[in-house]
């Protein structure tokens, strides 16, 4: 049994940025953690070598395993997703992939 990681990366309009970063750390993120698919999260500000108009953002949910984010993703995820598409629109764009963990020190 490997870790794995569900990645969200999300591309926020500079208009809506502060409000957005505080929505994330006070009601979203525990959200997600409070489903109890996931045992930790790290949140993080994509740094990109050119500047961009939008900045991005990373928020990494590990898991103990595989089937944790595949069960997230059928009973939990799509009322979250809702929630945030009313609440933010085109204004927060996101991207998700899932990560194995091979190695880790």
């Amino acid at each position: 049994m490997s870790e794995h990681i569900y990645n969200v990366t999300i591309v926020v309009n500079p208009v809506v940025e502060e409000r957005w970063i505080q929505w994330m750390k006070e009601e979203h993120i525990p959200e997600v953690i409070e489903t109890g698919m996931f045992t930790s999260y790290i949140f993080t500000q994509v740094i990109l070598e050119q500047e961009q108009d939008h900045p991005s953002y990373s928020i990494q949910y590990r898991a103990l395993d595989l089937e944790s984010i595949k069960l997230y993703m059928q009973m939990y995820s799509d009322p979250l997703r809702e929630k945030s598409a009313q609440a933010w629109g085109e204004h927060a764009i996101a991207f998700r992939t899932v990560l194995e963990v091979l190695d880790e020190k």
